[in-house]
């Protein structure tokens, strides 16, 4: 009996032992799959994360080098990144004027494409409140910009002159003088500043106390590069030839030029315009509304008299509209534009949308007199003064958008304030400039 006993008490220890191997070895085979299937996870998704990258960073170069234009793009590129390849393709519809751009990565079987569409505008891309030339900048007492400032010439202040943003005068004969910034500066020379950022200078006129700055002093410094303005002769030579192919040209022997002088003075809608006298848009009664739905080319000068209305027909979204006054006979005292009395612009209605008064007139620029753009009485709204080779000068109580000359003279309270949206500002017509990045998404 007693070996029974033993022989069913070791059978039931055994069985025990076998069960509760079976059970840990079923506990472990289940983590061990489970512990499996976590790591296979967070592989596959660290593999889908490193393609995710490279196809990104394949468009984003794509798109990159298509906006600023400085380094060669093919139709197909291939970029490495951390040895996960990212081939990107590029294609052009000329009809619709948009680039696709398609970058996709694979990461051993892991695959990810990402897409870019941009659209390339007909404009240029406006990056300063105020931009000028070697002939620079001249604020009065009293003048507000909001905006960087970039001048290629010296930038002259008096009294309380103020840029909320910060100064470049730019190369070696840079000088920033008499003026306040709210950001940093940046010149050869400064004289009687006051920056709340940071001071960048070889030169500095005056202590420390008669220059103060609320960041940090680099001196000496790197003198910042001369900068082309955004829009070269060529590009006007493509809008006014746009006007040409497109649009109507009213002769100097057409009688409304009869005089001299073409006067609008009733509510009417204009464009791709060739005027080939002077032009003169006057308000007479209540108001007068001239409506832009393309360029007007005057070759001659182009005046505002006693307070009309210019807008941009609602048609045209969020495109600007070109007002240009070139002779191209008579580029020193002509081919200038004039504000006589209080005028309004306005754009279509769209936030990015704006008028661009353009003068040829090159006076300054070989030591002239003759001013290029004379906003000399009150004008408001979303108007853009550009003279690449002439004179603006700006009287009091002006309120403009942007402005780009060759040389700047900015009176007692008048105000520029730069809006983002001319950083891509688009117009009817022309060659491409600024590009608007309408899509970005991952496809796949």
């Amino acid at each position: 009996m007693m070996n029974r006993h033993h022989r069913q008490s070791g059978a039931a220890m055994l069985l025990f032992v076998l069960f509760f191997a079976f059970a840990a070895s079923a506990m472990m085979f289940a983590l061990n799959q489970s512990i499996f299937a976590d790591l296979s996870d967070f592989n596959q998704l660290v593999r889908s994360k490193q393609s995710m990258l490279a196809s990104e960073s394949g468009a984003e170069d794509v798109v990159y080098r298509l906006v600023f234009g400085t380094f060669s793009v093919g139709n197909t590129e291939v970029l490495s990144l951390l040895g996960v390849g990212a081939t990107t393709t590029t294609a052009y519809d000329s009809v619709a004027d948009v680039y696709t751009i398609t970058s996709q990565a694979t990461k051993d079987t892991v695959v990810r494409k990402s897409e870019a569409v941009l659209s390339i505008g007909a404009g240029s891309a406006f990056n300063y409140g105020l931009q000028a030339g070697n002939g620079g900048i001249t604020l009065s007492n009293g003048s507000d910009i909001y905006g960087n400032v970039y001048s290629n010439g010296p930038v002259i202040g008096a009294g309380t002159a103020t840029i909320f943003g910060d100064i470049v005068s730019a190369d070696a004969g840079g000088l920033i003088q008499t003026i306040s910034a709210t950001g940093s500066v940046f010149a050869n020379t400064i004289d009687h500043i006051d920056a709340d950022g940071d001071a960048h200078y070889n030169v500095q006129i005056g202590t420390n106390a008669q220059n103060p700055v609320g960041g940090i002093r680099y001196t000496p410094a790197t003198n910042q590069p001369l900068v082309p303005l955004p829009i070269d002769d060529a590009t006007v030579d493509t809008w006014k030839q746009s006007i040409i192919d497109y649009g109507t040209t009213i002769t100097a022997a057409d009688p409304l030029c009869l005089s001299g002088t073409y006067t609008i003075d009733t509510n009417v809608t204009i464009g791709y315009l060739k005027v080939e006298c002077n032009l003169d848009i006057k308000k007479t009664g209540a108001s007068t509304i001239v409506t832009l739905d393309g360029p007007i080319w005057v070759q001659g000068n182009l005046s505002f008299t006693q307070g009309p209305t210019l807008q941009v027909d609602p048609a045209l979204g969020r495109r600007s509209v070109q007002m240009i006054a070139d002779d191209p006979s008579n580029r020193l005292t002509s081919s200038q534009i004039e504000i006589r009395n209080s005028t309004n612009f306005a754009g279509s209605g769209d936030s990015r949308s704006y008028i661009m008064l353009l003068s040829m007139n090159e006076s300054a620029s070989v030591s002239g007199s003759e001013i290029a753009i004379n906003v000399s009485q009150s004008a408001n709204g979303d108007v853009l003064a550009y003279a690449g080779n002439g004179l603006i000068e700006i009287g009091n109580n002006i309120d403009l958008r942007e402005v780009t000359g060759y040389q700047i003279d900015v009176a007692n309270g008048s105000s520029i304030t730069y809006e983002s949206g001319l950083a891509s500002l688009l117009f009817t017509s022309g060659p491409g400039g600024g590009y608007v990045l309408d899509d970005w998404q991952q496809i796949e």
